[in-house]
């Protein structure tokens, strides 16, 4: 069980080091894009598309750290009604069913996509659109990795981690 959770802290440690990372270069862009634009009289022109890229790849990635963490909003008045065994089916069924979803709609889905965008490039920084939809399969990776610490953690554990937190907060 030490296991699990060392793994799990190490991806929060990454992800939420990646996301500060991305936040922090979010606010400068969007900083110096005001600045140009008001104070120097000179837009930028890679501002607006830099802020895009950088926004959508800090909400996949932060997506991917929310499904580690049980952070995601659900409602939970069905599960929280049935016993601890049924309770523990739903919950594994609903994170296998969030794994089928990651596999073939953000992996497989996405691959078919950034191999058709790769020789697309964006409008104002010039890197190909299959760089920037990138980051689908990158937090579905994530999310695998998240939901198959959670399984194990919910069958080797004393219960979920979602239930964890929730009696701790």
């Amino acid at each position: 069980m030490q296991t699990v959770k060392f793994l799990k802290s190490v991806m929060d440690k990454c992800l939420f080091g990646i996301n500060i990372v991305i936040l922090t270069l979010l606010v400068v862009d969007v900083t110096w894009q005001v600045l140009s634009r008001y104070v120097a009289q000179s837009p930028s022109t890679f501002t607006d598309e830099a802020a895009r890229f950088l926004m959508v790849w800090m909400s996949f990635l932060g997506g991917a750290y929310l499904f580690g963490n049980n952070g995601h909003l659900s409602v939970t008045s069905l599960r929280d009604m049935m016993p601890a065994n049924a309770k523990k089916t739903v919950v594994a069924f609903t994170y296998a069913l969030i794994v089928l979803f990651a596999v073939f709609v953000m992996i497989y889905g996405s691959q078919r996509l950034i191999g058709r965008t790769m020789g697309q490039p964006s409008p104002s920084l010039g890197i190909p659109m299959g760089v920037f939809y990138s980051i689908l399969p990158i937090s579905a990776v994530c999310i695998i990795y998240y939901m198959i610490l959670n399984i194990i953690e919910l069958f080797l554990g004393n219960g979920s981690a979602n239930e964890d937190k929730k009696e701790g907060a």
